[in-house]
């Protein structure tokens, strides 16, 4: 069980008065949520993320720089630093409701000249007023807490969107250099499908082999040409996707490499717990539930009566310096004590519906510390049978290679049927395929581990709780 204590209500009194009691007590949540394991995922792994430059450690220097590219270009990503920095302006705005509002005013008044001889007048008015709320209760400090909780939520936000960005340029990298990859083996298997319809051509020619070979033969040839026409489109189309991330669709200048990057080594994951502190998901969920409680707090002190000071100066253009006349503003103060008492049941609703509010991000922070656990979880259970399956696919592609032109040779003596070919160049075939795409799967698993864990620097707030605002680069 983990409780959070929000704040205690703080109770002020009036000059010269007794401090009263009857501040409802501040809103305690309790989330149920498991705690956290206590051995560490990986076997004597750091307190701390594999790398904090995650994207670095593959030893892609294009891909370090898309990512870079991305991370001041992308829209998402320049949407939620705007909507962080509205989020410190509404904090701001919050923060106002505790100093004293002052206002001026000045008008101007024209009398027109008419029959009697009055030759009409001109007027100058002025009015100065201020009013302030004594926050006797802690209601409207409540209120600017809430706000600042709700922009350090917006903050969390604004990281998470960095490291899913960063994780989305880099996978979208990947499956790049994966279809490209694919489209060059589809390319290698169209070439060895019309080196066999030559030699299936020739051993027709010479009366060796039936027309049905032949026909087989240039089937093949054909089902390659529809895969490769389709593996292109899939280059195409990622390329594009990669583009619309760094925003500067249509370059049409991105160049995948001819071979996947290498896996970096997995020294540990870090203990549990300490996601709790590096998952940006984490942060802005439990901000929010901070958030909640606070504005169930102020439902509850609506109900309590509340004081108000009110004054102002006013004159015409005889009396201008008055304006100045704190004296004058302060004998015209004068103070108002308000105390609901029938609003047709509003603020007992408004209660009710903080606190159905409060459930409702209780239970979100608890559901999104169960998917960190999960996400973790099946990242590292399928490092070790991402990296057994490739292993075997290595075997296969060897024996599959083996078994393919030891077919060849023997088709090209008149030992063995077309069908037995075509069958071990398919077999060879989709073998290579499946340890391409295993290789870029463990790749891709890797980042998602990395993502689970809190990101390192893609998800790093510290520059932020520093005060270092996003900025918008044009």
């Amino acid at each position: 069980m983990r409780t959070v204590l929000l704040t205690a209500a703080s109770l002020f009194a009036l000059s010269g008065c007794q401090t009263l009691d009857f501040s409802p007590d501040a809103t305690e949540i309790v989330t149920d949520v498991p705690a956290a394991p206590e051995a560490q995922w990986v076997e004597l792994a750091p307190r701390e993320l594999p790398s904090t430059d995650w994207v670095g450690e593959f030893a892609d220097s294009t891909l370090s720089g898309l990512v870079n590219e991305a991370l001041s270009a992308n829209t998402d990503i320049r949407a939620a630093a705007a909507s962080y920095q509205a989020a410190l302006a509404r904090a701001d705005i919050s923060g106002a409701d505790l100093l004293p509002s002052v206002s001026g005013d000045i008008s101007a008044r024209r009398t027109e000249p008419f029959a009697d001889g009055f030759s009409g007048s001109t007027g100058l008015g002025y009015g100065v007023n201020a009013s302030w709320e004594a926050d006797i209760w802690g209601r409207i400090g409540d209120g600017v807490e809430a706000d600042e909780l709700s922009a350090a939520a917006s903050q969390a936000d604004y990281a998470g969107i960095r490291l899913a960005i960063a994780a989305q340029v880099t996978q979208t990298w990947f499956n790049l250099i994966e279809a490209k990859q694919l489209q060059e083996l589809t390319e290698s298997e169209l070439e060895t499908q019309e080196r066999s319809l030559r030699l299936t051509e020739r051993r027709f020619d010479g009366g060796v082999a039936e027309s049905s070979d032949v026909r087989l033969a240039r089937s093949a040839v054909a089902s390659a040409e529809a895969t490769l026409a389709l593996r292109k489109q899939n280059v195409s189309s990622l390329a594009r996707s990669l583009e619309i991330l760094l925003r500067r669709y249509p370059a049409e200048a991105l160049v995948a490499p001819d071979d996947l990057p290498r896996l970096p080594a997995l020294i540990g994951a870090g203990a549990p717990a300490d996601m709790l502190l590096r998952r940006p998901d984490l942060l802005a969920a439990d901000r929010r539930l901070q958030a909640s409680g606070l504005n169930v707090d102020i439902a509850r002190k609506a109900l309590l009566p509340s004081l108000s000071l009110s004054g102002g100066v006013n004159g015409d253009g005889s009396s201008l310096s008055n304006i100045f006349d704190i004296d004058a503003l302060v004998a015209s103060l004068a103070s108002s004590l308000t105390q609901p008492i029938f609003q047709g049941g509003r603020i007992k609703a408004n209660i009710a519906q903080q606190e159905a509010i409060l459930r409702q991000q209780a239970e979100n922070y608890a559901g999104t510390v169960l998917n960190a656990y999960l996400e973790v979880e099946n990242a590292l259970d399928a490092e070790d049978r991402l990296r057994e399956r490739e292993n075997a696919l290595r075997v296969s592609v060897e024996e599959a290679l083996q078994a393919e032109d030891r077919l060849e040779a023997r088709y090209s003596e008149g030992l063995a049927s077309i069908l037995q070919l075509l069958d071990a160049q398919s077999r060879r075939i989709s073998a290579e395929g499946q340890l391409i795409s295993a290789r870029k799967e463990r790749l891709a698993n890797r980042v998602r581990l990395y993502v689970a864990l809190g990101g390192g620097q893609y998800g790093d707030t510290t520059n932020l709780v520093a005060g270092i605002q996003p900025t918008l680069t044009p």
